[in-house]
Parts: structure tokens; sequence; C-alpha cells
């Protein structure tokens, strides 16, 4: 069912607030990061804020102008998949994996790429939720599914050993979301994944890995994972790998091995001084750099929108705050 969005304008801002009656998804404070430990880094407000204005039409095709600050809307959709069972440890816990979903949308008529967004260990989709709205303002369907061993607010409680089933889901809510993809607003096969700490080790999954790739997904964007640790298949969908070189929960060695690990096209951000989570909850230096350096990746691999690939890694690579590697 979708969720019910109030709008009010405040200081000039269009705010998308949440009116559905699903439980908070905004975790309680101090909770463990990534690995287990102590988080205390700030995640956000939890509202959606919006400016600008929406063309009428979309534009597609190489050299197709970018789109940036456009209005966008939340909506909840309740995906479960009936087909596996939720289990952790050897316990069935449920007998489907149900994967409450949000999805931002640009309010603009017009068909948009989809990207699926993989929280991290411990976290829920809303507290991501600056980051994917900002990403859905740049011109995209973006897709958030809550994932039950991750998630503490599921209470099924948390199990990292899921994250191979969690890269299943994600080509579940794919396929779901195309399933009815005129609803859904969805341009045909323009499809990204985004992840961050352990959903980066999804999106790598999901893009990479033997068994769960998906060779729908055109491109991969993986903030701060692991390094890959099963076999990988053959694969030309680039990849935007993204960490700070002072996180204090992944090291910043994880990054710099899967630089090496994966043979295909990679542009590796390094944002210099920065930590895990506070780049993607927002209010730091490199919160917009970031999120450019997410949208014009997007932009050149999976939107065909602006001047393409050819000029990515100097766009990637202009701010002072990044230090940019890339291969193939």
């Amino acid at each position: 069912m979708a969720a019910l969005i109030a709008i009010a304008v405040i200081g000039g801002c269009v705010w998308l607030v949440n009116l559905a009656t699903s439980p908070s998804r905004n975790g309680s404070s101090g909770s463990a990061g990534h690995h287990g430990r102590q988080a205390t880094e700030p995640i956000g407000t939890g509202h959606t804020t919006t400016s600008g204005t929406s063309p009428t039409t979309v534009p597609v095709g190489a050299g197709a102008p970018v789109l940036r600050n456009l209005a966008v809307t939340m909506t909840e959709l309740q995906l479960v998949d009936t087909s596996r069972a939720l289990v952790s440890n050897g316990v069935v816990l449920a007998p489907d994996r149900s994967l409450p979903t949000y999805v931002w949308t640009p309010v603009a008529a017009g068909r948009y790429p989809l990207v699926v967004f993989v929280h991290g260990y411990d976290r829920s989709p809303l507290q991501y939720q600056r980051f994917c709205s900002t990403l859905a303002s740049s011109g995209y369907v973006v897709a958030a599914p809550s994932f039950p061993l991750e998630d503490p607010s599921r209470g099924n409680g948390l199990n990292r050993a899921d994250l191979p089933n969690e890269a299943v889901d994600v080509s579940y809510v794919i396929t779901s979301m195309e399933a009815d993809a005129s609803a859904n607003r969805l341009e045909p096969s323009s499809i990204g994944v985004v992840g961050h700490s352990d959903g980066a080790d999804v999106a790598l999954e999901v893009g990479y890995e033997q068994g769960t790739a998906d060779h729908r997904v055109l491109a991969v964007v993986a903030d701060a994972p692991d390094p890959v640790t099963s076999p990988l298949v053959p694969s030309t969908a680039p990849l935007l790998l993204i960490q700070g070189t002072a996180d204090s929960v992944v090291p910043y060695s994880s990054s710099q091995a899967v630089f090496s690990q994966l043979p295909g096209p990679t542009y590796y951000v390094s944002l210099l001084g920065a930590d895990h989570l506070p780049p993607i909850a927002g209010g730091t230096p490199w919160t917009p750099v970031l999120d450019t350096s997410v949208a014009e990746f997007l932009d050149a691999t999976v939107a065909g929108r602006g001047p393409g690939t050819s000029v990515l890694a100097a766009q990637l690579g202009s701010s002072p705050l990044v230090r940019l590697a890339t291969k193939g």
C-alpha cells in the first residue's frame, strides 16, 4: 500500500512527510555499526526536502542534459517474496521474506532509471532518506528495501551471514518494480545498484559475484565495502568505489583491496579525511561531493545523460576533497 504524503512549504522548500502508519524505521541511538562496533555518527532528520522545478518531459539519450533539484515524492511498497523463507542461524523465522520498500520518485511526468539502494548493518532505509531523496532529485526512481536481518526495527535480530540472501532480495525488488514499470515510472533496462557499508558488500554481490550477479544491473556504486570473498563472473558493468580515508568502521584498506580485485571499469573516489557514515548521512564537507559523484557516475553509465564516460574521470576528480584512481 502506498504511503500518504503531506506537503508543506517551509522556508521556501517543499517538505514531503510520510504519514503512513507503518512502524518507525529511524533506529535507536548508539546502535552498533557495520561490524557491531558502536556507531556515534549523526543519521539525519528523517524528512525529505526538495526544491526547484521539474521539467514536463524527461531528456534521454547520449548527451541529454543532466537533471538536478527535481521535486520528489516518497511512497512505501509492501513487497513479499513468498518463494523463500526467512532463516537465521538455522532457525526459520518466517515462511517468506518481507521487504518493505521505500520509493522516491521525481514528481515530473516521464520515465526514469531505477536505482536500488542497499542500507547498512544495524540501519534502516529511512536513516538514508537524505541521500535517497537527493539521488531521486537527479532524475532517478530510488527503491530502498528494508532487509529483515539487517534492519533492527524489524525485530528479527541481526545476522550478517544473510548478506547473500539480501543480494537475491535486490533482484526480487528489481523484478517487482519492473513488473509494474509503467506505474513505477521506470525507463526500461536502465538499472543501477548503490550500497553503503554492508549494503556495499551486497551491491558488489549483485554486480559481480557468482550465484548472485544480476545481468540487468548496468552499474554499481559501493561506498565502504569489505573485500570480495566469492568468485567473480565476467562483467563489464562499471563500478564507482567510494570510501573515506579516515573510516573508523571499515578499514580504508578494504576499498583498496576491492579496487585490485575487480578487473572491470572502476572509478575509485577516496574522500580525504572522511569517516564511515557522516558523508552519506549529511552535513559534512564531503556530502555534496559524494552526492555529485554518485549522480554523475549514474548519469554517464545508466541514464545516458551528460557528457558521458569520456569525461567522467575529470568530473569525479575535480574536488580537492577527493583522490581519484581509475582502471579498465
